[in-house]
């Protein structure tokens, strides 16, 4: 199994970014008219680099096991908002 990320890393006088995508087709324009949005008129660098990590057999293996054991059973997946939701509803409480 090979995975690419695709890292994009800006580094500014005080400031030191990074994203990560899965693909360079997802950094989009819209990406970029954020970065300039929020860097102004600093100055940046900015370096794209490919990784490949490299991921066990065993962790492979887990994954392949819990996404059949979520499509046998569906109930058991969790809405993450509903989980944020409740965890704020009880952090009001405490």
């Amino acid at each position: 199994m090979f995975l690419y990320f695709f890292t994009l890393q800006i580094k500014s006088r005080n400031m030191d970014t990074t994203f990560h995508f899965a693909s360079a087709r997802e950094i989009t324009p819209v990406v970029l008219d954020v970065i300039r949005q929020a860097y102004q008129e600093r100055p940046v660098s900015i370096y794209v680099r490919e990784v490949d990590p490299i991921v066990p057999d065993w962790q492979i293996q887990e994954v392949r096991r819990r996404d059949a054991a979520m499509g046998n059973n569906p109930a058991c997946l969790l809405d993450a908002d509903m989980v944020i939701s409740e965890l704020e509803r009880g952090l009001e409480t405490a």
